[in-house]
Order: C-alpha cells, then structure tokens, then sequence
C-alpha cells in the first residue's frame, strides 16, 4: 500500500507545528518562571526572624542596664578626678586655696569652690545620673573620709576620699587624695581591697 505524498506531508506540517507550538509554549512558560524572581520574604520567615530577635533583646536588656550603670559609675568617678585636679589647679593659679565640698546642704553630688565662696563647678547625682548614683562605702562605714577636701596655693591638700556606688550597689569607686601632696586617685573595689 503506497501512502499518499500529500497526507504525509500534511500530517508532518501538522507534526511540526504542533511541536513547534509546544515549544514555544514551554519556552515561554519558562521565561516568565524566570523573570519572575520573588521579591520579599515570607510570613514565615519575617516570623521567625522577629521571634530571634525578640529573644535576643529579652536576654541582652537586663546586661545592657547593668552595664550602663557600671559605665554611668566610671564616667562619674572620672569627673569628681578631674574636678579634684580642676580644683588643685586653680588653687595654685589663684595662690589661693579651694575646695571640694561633698553633698553640701541638700546636693547629693559635691561642688568645687574658690577661695572666695563661689561655685566653679558643681555636680548632681540626680540630675546628672539620673538619681542612680550615690556616695556609699562597700564596707558599710563613712561614705567620705572628709566632707570637705581642701587644696592648698602650694598644690598640698587636705587627705580623704569619696566612695561612689549605684544606687543598686552592684560596683564601687573611690576617688581622693591619698597623701598631702595632693595628687588624687581612682581606685575600684574588688570584692576584698582598692586597686
């Protein structure tokens, strides 16, 4: 049986175009999944990130406090230094002595003074700290050695030292003059001794 020449070229057109036109259905289908990129991300994944987060925050809050009080307690025993060494310095450029005075009245803080009476610089542990910090000695005994440290035009000094703590009490500082020769010091507690 001879085939007809012209059905069997129909039927391979036919063939053909229908394989072309799959083709290029597949082509297509296939260049819209890949321009289609996803932008985003999904409920799941914003979920789970946002719970890791949460977590982290709830467990580094509590530390964070405690450290910026610790930080809050450094800085301020780092300024009543400098304010000793402010007074100190004005005393022998004035040749005359001045004072550092703590929690004179009702400050809680210390304020420094010329020989004349007037206020050069005064501190707030209230308002400065926002009320958490203090003077308090580990101990349990005075929180200054002396309520008045006074400095000397020759740049000697009365001795003592002022014990500062947080309010929480979690670490100490004590910053005086050790010696008569009026150079002051900062010294943290350890547990057991100043170092």
């Amino acid at each position: 049986m001879s085939s007809n020449p012209i059905l069997v070229s129909d039927a391979t057109r036919w063939r053909d175009r229908s394989c072309t036109r799959q083709r290029t259905v597949l082509m297509q289908m296939k260049r819209r999944r890949d321009n289609h990129t996803e932008r985003g991300f999904s409920f799941v994944e914003i979920l789970v990130s946002l719970t890791i987060v949460g977590t982290l925050a709830a467990v580094a809050t509590p530390n964070m406090r405690g450290l910026s009080r610790n930080y809050y307690l450094k800085s301020a025993a780092s300024m009543l230094y400098s304010h000793l060494q402010m007074a100190k310095l004005g005393a022998v450029k004035d040749n005359s002595a001045w004072t550092v005075a703590f929690n004179p009245g009702t400050l809680i803080g210390y304020e420094v003074r010329n020989n004349a009476g007037r206020v050069i610089k005064q501190v707030d542990f209230r308002s400065a700290y926002g009320g958490n910090m203090q003077f308090r000695n580990p101990t349990g005994g005075d929180i200054f050695d002396a309520a008045t440290l006074t400095f000397s035009p020759n740049g000697l000094s009365t001795t003592g030292f002022a014990y500062l703590s947080t309010t929480e009490q979690s670490s100490y500082y004590r910053v005086g003059v050790p010696l008569v020769n009026g150079l002051a010091r900062v010294q943290k507690w350890n547990g057991s001794a100043w170092q």
